[in-house]
């Protein structure tokens, strides 16, 4: 493996007699991959006996695990169905040290794909409110799908920079996490295009970016509030001298102190944490984990106002669903239906994709009920189903995208994988037309 000579220089002068040890996992190792499971879904214990692989934990994350690298849990229905995401183990790291609780109000503030913004939802079991924002347009599509995939209600997803997140946010975040845009050293051996991009953009350059991040988003938080930034790099400009200087210059911050653990070690800092590939099976990471002191204080934050529900929306309730949904609000953008969460401030002058839950859209005449929709229901929610089994080969014909024949009343059907939700179809004439998406299908 190819390594610019002043990374090299760099990563002796800052492991000393470790440094063998860090090259030779570098040019000999290859990381262990790791999904971790989706608690929206299903539990940890049932997952483990459903796994049609064996697992093994990864240890600083307790709803993941490492899986045999012959595998291909994305072609298995159970990926389809949300019942877990395919993550990087040390990814899964920063968001077990930000500790989401149910209730709070979270943002990640670079999200995209989604692998944290989908650890935090199921952190927050439903409750309180996840903001998914990344800067940039391109990278939401996989965001949206991921946070769909998922079955998350609470999330707003957003496009903005953490300057105009200050229209609507300002000290209103009770926890924040701030996955840098970093010049990836910890990606070396994972993908060499990671090296030729470091050259392109070294650590000084992306200092600069990362120092401006942590300061705009650090007034987001509220007072009492937590904050973890981190990267996927090992050199000290874009970690330690980017948070300690932060700390430095803004007094009513403060460093919280992380316990070494399962191979984690501390920076140098009592505040942060390193992952190192020679220590751990896993890729590099740092984690720097920070408090706003002060007490939280009650916010007159403007709400997003309700609109009335669509009669179209309410009749497709009535004959399909269970669903309480005086817990929302509702919005509509053009003939897009949300549910949105009444604790959601106005989202004025911010570029939105999606300010909640997607539950469909109007059409003439009819409502069509979104994926979002049904990946977010129990199986008791929804009043006219259809259910596979892994052995059925009606599943995997649904899943590819193909109509099948069914003995059925005309009407809207929800399809699950035993109790797992899949997707819609729509019977006629004793054919079940497939509604579920093109991007998603079994290929």
């Amino acid at each position: 493996m190819y390594l610019p000579k002043e990374f090299v220089t760099q990563m002796q002068e800052i492991l000393n007699d470790e440094a063998k040890e860090f090259f030779l996992a570098l040019q000999n190792q290859t990381a262990r991959p790791g999904l971790r499971v989706n608690t929206l879904k299903i539990n940890v214990e049932e997952f483990t006996k459903l796994s049609p692989w064996p697992l093994e934990r990864v240890l600083w994350c307790p709803e993941g695990f490492y899986y045999p690298k012959d595998a291909r849990p994305a072609k298995h229905p159970y990926y389809h169905a949300g019942l877990f995401y395919l993550q990087e183990p040390s990814a899964m790291a920063p968001v077990t040290v930000l500790d989401p609780r149910p209730g709070e109000f979270v943002l990640d503030l670079c999200s995209a794909p989604g692998g944290k913004s989908l650890q935090i939802a199921a952190r927050l079991k439903g409750e309180g409110l996840l903001v998914a924002n990344d800067l940039y347009p391109d990278r939401l599509k996989a965001l949206t799908r991921n946070i769909e995939q998922a079955g998350i209600k609470n999330a707003v997803i957003l496009n903005e920079t953490p300057e105009h997140l200050n229209r609507s946010f300002t000290n209103f975040f009770d926890k924040i996490l701030i996955d840098a845009p970093c010049s990836g050293e910890g990606m070396f051996r994972k993908d060499q295009r990671a090296v030729r991009s470091w050259e392109d953009y070294p650590p000084v350059f992306c200092q600069r970016r990362q120092r401006g991040i942590l300061e705009e988003a650090a007034k987001l938080l509220r007072p009492g509030g937590v904050l973890v930034y981190s990267t996927c790099t090992f050199n000290r400009q874009e970690n330690e001298e980017v948070v300690n200087d932060f700390l430095q210059s803004n007094q009513d911050f403060e460093g919280l102190d992380l316990q070494k653990t399962s191979g984690l070690v501390n920076g140098t800092k009592p505040y942060t944490l390193r992952l190192w590939p020679h220590k751990i099976e896993g890729e590099g990471h740092f984690i720097a984990k920070i408090a706003r002191k002060g007490l939280k204080a009650e916010k007159n934050i403007p709400k997003e106002a309700s609109r009335e529900l669509p009669e179209l929306f309410l009749e497709f309730c009535e004959e399909n669903l269970l669903l309480d949904i005086s817990q929302y609000n509702f919005s509509a953008y053009g003939n897009h239906l949300f549910l949105t969460a009444k604790t959601l401030p106005s989202l004025d002058g911010l570029k939105v994709s999606r300010p909640g839950w997607f539950i469909g859209e109007l059409k003439v005449k009819r409502f069509e009920p979104s994926q979002a929709l049904i990946m977010a229901l129990k199986k008791e929610q929804v009043v006219n189903q259809m259910s596979f089994s892994l052995q059925d080969h009606e599943l995997y014909s649904y899943l590819r995208g193909q109509t099948i024949k069914v003995d059925k009343q005309n009407g809207w059907r929800g399809i699950f994988l035993d109790e797992f939700p899949l997707g819609w179809g729509k019977v006629s004439n004793l054919m079940l037309k497939n509604h579920y998406p093109k991007g998603w299908r079994m290929i």
